[in-house]
C-alpha cells in the first residue's frame, strides 16, 4: 500500500512562531531556498514518516520553483522522508473525466483540492492512502477524512502527529 503526505510549507513547516522567533533575535530567517522552517514542527512530520513509511508531494506554493528544486532544499536542509512530486498546476483531463461534477463546482476557490486529485489519478494505480496537511481549508469535500488543518502559529503538533499516522496506517 502506498502512503503520501500532500504537504503544505508556509503555516505548516514553515510557523509564524519560529519566524517571529528568529526576527526577534536578530537572526537570518532565510536560506537561497526560502524561509527556515521550524524545528519542531520538522521533528513532528519526522515522527509522521518514521511511523508510516510515507513519500511527500508537495501541495505548498513553492512547488513553483520545481521538483529538482524541492528534492535539492530537501536534501540540503536534511528534512525527513522522500519528495516524490508535487501537485500539477492545473488539473490532468484523466481527473476530469472521472471527477464527480457536483463536487467541482463548489471547489472552485479550492484549487489545492482539485490538484491533488489530479496528482493521485495520474500517479497511483494500486491502493493508496494519504493525508494533506496544511493551513488553510483547501480541499474538497470527499478529501476531509484525510486533511489535517494546522494552525500558522504553531505547524504541524502533537496532534496532528497523531491524526496523520492514525490516517496513514488504519
Amino acid at each position: 500500500m502506498r502512503k503520501i503526505i500532500f504537504l503544505d510549507f508556509d503555516g505548516v513547516l514553515n510557523t509564524e512562531h519560529y519566524q517571529g522567533l528568529l526576527m526577534y533575535q536578530g537572526k537570518p530567517w532565510q536560506d537561497e531556498h526560502g524561509a527556515f522552517f521550524d524545528p519542531d514542527a520538522v521533528n513532528n512530520l519526522k515522527k509522521i514518516v518514521d511511523s508510516t513509511h510515507a513519500d511527500i508531494v508537495i501541495e505548498s506554493s513553492w512547488k513553483y520553483l520545481g521538483l529538482t528544486a524541492m528534492q535539492e532544499m530537501w536534501k540540503i536542509r536534511q528534512q525527513p522522508g522522500k519528495v516524490v512530486g508535487i501537485t500539477p498546476s492545473s488539473v490532468s483531463d484523466e481527473w476530469l473525466l472521472s471527477a464527480d461534477l457536483s463536487e467541482i463546482a463548489p471547489a472552485i476557490g479550492h484549487c489545492k483540492g482539485m490538484e491533488i486529485a489530479s496528482w493521485l489519478a495520474d500517479n497511483t494505480k494500486e491502493s493508496t492512502k494519504y493525508v494533506i496537511i496544511d493551513d488553510e481549508y483547501v480541499i474538497l469535500e470527499s478529501q476531509q477524512p484525510n486533511f489535517i488543518l494546522t494552525n500558522p502559529h504553531e505547524g504541524i503538533t502533537e496532534e496532528d502527529v497523531e491524526r496523520a499516522i492514525s490516517t496513514l496506517n488504519n
